[in-house]
C-alpha cells in the first residue's frame, strides 16, 4: 500500500472466459446478493405478459379493490418457493412465494390440478402468468391474493381476445376514456363499460371490439378520476352482450 520506488506490483492475470448469459447473470446475482441487479427474470416476458393483461404487484396493491370485496386480475411473476398443505376437507393446496420487478408476495392456490405444477415451477424458478382473485375486506386494507389459474409464461401467446371491463361515474371520464382507447389492425380487444347513473341504474355499454388492449393501458385507466374496477382478462367465447342506447 505504501511501497517505495522499488515496490513491485504483482502481475494480475484474468482468465479468458465466456460471458454469462442474462439468465446466468441474474441467477448468480440472486444466489450471492438475494436480489437482481440486471433485471428481474419476469421482465423478459414483459411484452407478452402485458398483452395478456398482466399488472404488477405494486400496481394492484396501490389500486386495491375499490369499495372492498373481490375482483379478478392477471399477474406475471416468478415462483420462488412453495409449501404443500391440506384443507379441512383433505384436499391438497399450496401456498407459494412469488416475486416480480416491483416486490414479493405470497398467495394460496386451492386448485389441486396445479399442486404438482407449482412444486416443479418453484424448483425451476419458473416465470408464470397468474389469474388471481383479489379479496379485500374493506377499501382501506390491501387485498389478499388467491391464485385461480397459472401457466408458464414461456408457453403463453398473445392471440387471445381480451375483455376490458370498467365502471364510470363521471361524464368527463367517458371523454378521457375515448381518447385513451387505441384502435388498430392488431386490435382484438372488447371494451365494456358499466355506467353508474344518478337514478341508480347501471347500464352496460359495449364500446367496441377492435381495441389494442394491454396491461399498461389498464395502469393508465386506473388513474383516471371517475373510472373504477378496471379489469382485463381473456374473453370467454360464446358470450353475448346486448347493446344499450
Amino acid at each position: 500500500l505504501f511501497g517505495g520506488e522499488d515496490h513491485a506490483e504483482p502481475a494480475l492475470r484474468l482468465a479468458e472466459v465466456k460471458p454469462w448469459s442474462r439468465q446466468e447473470q441474474m441467477a448468480k446475482e440472486r444466489e450471492n446478493f438475494g436480489f437482481y441487479f440486471a433485471a428481474h427474470p419476469v421482465e423478459q416476458y414483459r411484452a407478452i405478459a402485458s398483452a395478456n393483461g398482466a399488472r404488477s404487484y405494486q400496481s394492484l396493491m396501490e389500486s386495491g379493490v375499490p369499495g372492498g370485496g373481490r375482483s379478478q386480475a392477471v399477474m406475471a411473476a416468478m415462483v420462488e418457493s412453495v409449501n404443500k398443505g391440506r384443507t379441512r376437507k383433505g384436499n391438497d393446496f399450496v401456498r407459494a412465494d412469488f416475486s416480480d420487478s416491483t416486490g414479493q408476495f405470497s398467495a394460496a392456490c386451492f386448485e389441486e390440478s396445479l399442486v404438482e405444477s407449482f412444486q416443479r415451477w418453484a424448483a425451476e424458478s419458473t416465470c408464470v402468468l397468474l389469474t388471481v382473485e383479489l379479496d379485500a375486506p374493506s377499501a382501506d386494507e390491501p387485498p389478499r391474493v388467491t391464485v385461480r389459474g397459472a401457466r408458464p409464461l414461456a408457453e403463453v401467446t398473445s392471440s387471445a381476445r381480451m375483455l376490458l371491463e370498467l365502471e364510470i361515474d363521471r361524464v368527463e371520464a367517458v371523454q378521457e376514456l375515448a381518447l385513451m382507447l387505441p384502435r388498430g389492425e392488431a386490435g382484438r380487444g372488447e371494451v365494456v363499460a358499466c355506467l353508474r347513473l344518478q337514478d341508480g341504474q347501471m347500464p352496460r355499454l359495449r364500446l367496441g371490439r377492435d381495441f389494442a388492449l394491454d396491461g399498461e393501458l389498464v395502469e393508465r385507466l386506473a388513474t383516471i378520476e371517475g373510472i373504477d374496477k378496471v379489469s382485463l382478462k381473456p374473453q370467454r367465447l360464446g358470450g353475448h352482450l346486448r347493446l344499450v342506447a
